[in-house]
């Protein structure tokens, strides 16, 4: 566990900004790829793993080269790293927008409740007891004092639990205490599913039934889809009946499952 030490000149110095930046976000989200878990960010695994199978066919993709410390003073990822164009990019002003709300909702909380309930109500494994910050992470156990300079708060989208970047590596000569944004069911839904031709393709579709599309990304049976959109069985099969008329998803048997997965004018039609 992590326990600062904040005196008052401390408080007074404490700040929250949106984001860290792209490149940043980017070498957090290169670790959360290969989990195998349902969170929220399933949909974006599945969207990016299919993204990354495209490219890796022109050039190998690997991690991003820009190092977590580099990312703090280069917040754009660099053009010869595909990682964060294909992974990233395509999702970033969705989830810049969801990291500045959530800088603006520690604002009303600053308002409301003062820095204790700011820092009270960022992130579960962050706990005040004035005049202690408790940090519960993956770093090593460790009592530190801020000495007056304060810190900024910073959050983030793919940071698997609460960070602290020290003072000589921070924002501005400020150590960073980076923490984690979960995003209910729907806002997850609304970040990962489609891309900038998502309202055309509503429109065209219907968006049940551009989501199940968008949802073979991934190829899965009838009843996968049912669930990585949490709508019924017999809904899924009705809407992939009529995407494989559409020549936008094919099927085969295997066993006793129908598994479909997107035929060319699928992938395409999803961009």
């Amino acid at each position: 566990m992590l326990e600062l030490r904040l005196s008052v000149e401390d408080l007074a110095r404490v700040r929250v900004i949106g984001t860290l930046g792209m490149a940043f976000e980017a070498h957090m989200a290169w670790a959360r790829l290969g989990e195998q878990r349902r969170d929220a960010l399933t949909e974006w695994r599945r969207a990016a793993r299919h993204r990354l199978r495209r490219v890796s066919a022109a050039q190998p993709v690997a991690e991003p080269s820009t190092s977590l410390l580099e990312s703090l003073t280069s917040p754009v990822p660099r053009d010869t790293d595909p990682f964060p164009a294909v992974a990233v990019e395509p999702f970033w002003d969705r989830i810049q927008r969801l990291l500045m709300a959530e800088r603006d909702a520690a604002g009303r909380a600053m308002l409301t409740g003062g820095m204790e309930q700011v820092l009270n109500s960022r992130h579960a494994a962050i706990r005040w007891e004035a005049p202690v910050l408790r940090v519960e992470n993956a770093q090593p156990s460790r009592r530190a004092a801020l000495g007056g300079r304060g810190m900024t708060l910073a959050p983030s989208l793919f940071a698997p639990h609460p960070l602290l970047i020290d003072a000589r590596a921070g924002w501005h000569g400020l150590p960073i205490l980076v923490y984690g944004v979960t995003p209910d069911p729907d806002t997850a839904a609304s970040l990962w599913q489609g891309g900038e031709g998502e309202p055309a393709l509503h429109a065209l579709l219907g968006r049940t039934r551009a989501n199940v599309l968008a949802a073979l990304r991934e190829t899965g049976s009838t009843g996968q889809v049912a669930d990585r959109l949490r709508i019924s069985s017999p809904s899924a099969s009705k809407h992939l009946t009529v995407l494989r008329r559409a020549g936008f998803v094919t099927t085969e048997r295997q066993q006793n499952l129908a598994v479909h997965s997107l035929t060319p004018l699928g992938e395409a039609i999803l961009g």
